[in-house]
């Protein structure tokens, strides 16, 4: 994947939709389900190098489903958006009728 490749991948189930956005943290998601629109932007420090440690795992700080846990790992994570090793994780807790990626803008 070169630098100007992104991978978008997304679940929709009928409780819930799961978002994984990788190759970059430079996008914001916007979803609109039944409650409305809501964006979802990437995890502070979304312009660092993505690959970071061969240690980081894409499933840290992930409970069952893609839920936020308590046991680790929950630091770069806010409301909704999970940061994963090479770029970060959406839940939105509904199903969605309709989503967007916005990607930022290039030097």
């Amino acid at each position: 994947m070169d630098d100007t490749d992104i991978d978008v991948d997304a679940r929709i189930t009928e409780d819930r939709t799961v978002i994984d956005v990788t190759g970059t943290r430079d996008v914001a998601v916007v979803v609109r389900s039944d409650d409305g629109e809501r964006i979802y932007l990437p995890p502070e420090g979304f312009d660092d190098p993505v690959g970071g440690s061969p240690y980081t795992s894409p499933y840290q700080g992930a409970g069952a489903g893609g839920e936020e846990s308590p046991y680790g790992g929950a630091t770069g994570s806010t409301r909704g958006v999970m940061e994963t090793a090479d770029g970060f994780r959406v839940t939105h807790p509904q199903p969605v009728t309709e989503f967007d990626v916005f990607r930022g803008g290039r030097d």
